[in-house]
């Protein structure tokens, strides 16, 4: 049975008075509208369709809360979401550079018109599994129980978003722009180690090609950590307490790409492992590289009656890459 609130009575009229203000209706109008539409909206099921809208950008708008820390793997790129529309990135590739010229003598000067290509990037799908829960309206009102809920499923959207930024922000394979290289370090469990002469050794690389390492971060492989720690615990106290190898800004993730041990080349996404697979640390350049966030929608049956309570799910569209396949790096471990 419902019973009168004072509280949601007085909001009805305070509204009414507003919607007077601003609106030809005289004033007894519109607070009858209003508390007609209240009382209307009183009597609609917690489950219904309209609540659950509001319930479903309640929960959204949170799950999105903190999803890119500052400072974070993810954050070290350039953030391109202004330009996705309908979950689709559009983008231009530029023409060619102008030519330079030096001590000219030739006029009129040579000129060229510059071509931008339109491109158009579809938005990646990340999804998760479903939880059921007893009763998912009554979490709406307390923050935390509701964070507690949310937890799992950005997580585990984080962790597809990182795996997906891994991938394709780390070089294919050794090339001029691209250098890959292999450790150099002693042997343990059938690889070698990494060594901070092999982050030097990539960094001379990076310099030859006068890139700006300011830019540029350093996502270790968890074992490739250890590998460090190992060699030189001073050292990488003196990392852990600047937060730099030398200019590179560095990160530690098991999610980073894993590499052919034999050849160097990067193994595909989500490819099934296999026994040439090794670990690697990967570098790239925030100028270099992108990320670019689409929508995100809950799916949820409420007061489900075969589980006997609400199921809920959630999808994000996500997209990062690399600008040029320019600038990016890695090291990886070679079995022996």
């Amino acid at each position: 049975m419902k019973r009168f609130s004072f509280k949601n009575f007085l909001f009805n009229v305070m509204f009414g008075l507003l919607l007077a203000m601003f609106t030809p209706l005289p004033a007894a109008a519109a607070i009858g509208l209003t508390l007609a539409g209240g009382t209307t909206m009183s009597f609609i099921p917690q489950s219904s369709v309209l609540r659950a809208g509001v319930a479903k950008e309640i929960w959204t708008d949170q799950i999105m809360e903190g999803f890119y820390p500052k400072d974070d793997f993810l954050a070290w790129s350039r953030d391109m979401s202004s330009l996705v529309e309908y979950n689709q990135l559009n983008l231009a590739e530029a023409g060619a550079d102008p030519l330079l010229l030096i001590d000219n003598t030739d006029y009129p000067i040579t000129s060229a018109v510059r071509t931008d290509v339109p491109k158009t990037i579809a938005l990646r799908t990340l999804d998760t599994n479903s939880t059921i829960v007893r009763n998912l309206e009554a979490l709406e009102a307390s923050y935390d129980k509701r964070e507690s809920v949310l937890r799992g499923h950005r997580n585990v959207l984080r962790k597809g978003s990182v795996q997906l930024a891994a991938h394709y922000w780390a070089p294919q394979s050794n090339g001029t722009y691209t250098p890959v290289l292999a450790t150099t370090g002693a042997v343990i469990n059938s690889r070698k180690r990494l060594q901070f002469e092999d982050v030097l050794e990539l960094r001379s690389k990076l310099l030859a090609l006068d890139a700006d390492l300011s830019s540029f971060a350093m996502c270790l492989h968890p074992l490739h950590e250890g590998d460090l720690m190992a060699q030189d615990m001073k050292l990488y106290k003196e990392m852990m307490a600047n937060g730099k190898l030398w200019e590179f800004t560095y990160f530690v993730n098991s999610q980073v790409p894993r590499f052919n041990a034999s050849t160097g080349a990067k193994v595909a996404f989500q490819a099934a492992a296999a026994g040439t697979d090794t670990v690697a640390t990967i570098f790239w350049s925030r100028d270099e590289v992108m990320r670019a966030d689409g929508t995100v929608e809950m799916f949820a049956k409420f007061k489900d009656p075969d589980q006997k309570g609400d199921v809920f799910n959630f999808q994000k569209r996500f997209v990062a890459l690399p600008f040029r396949n320019k600038l990016q790096g890695a090291i990886y471990s070679p079995q022996s």
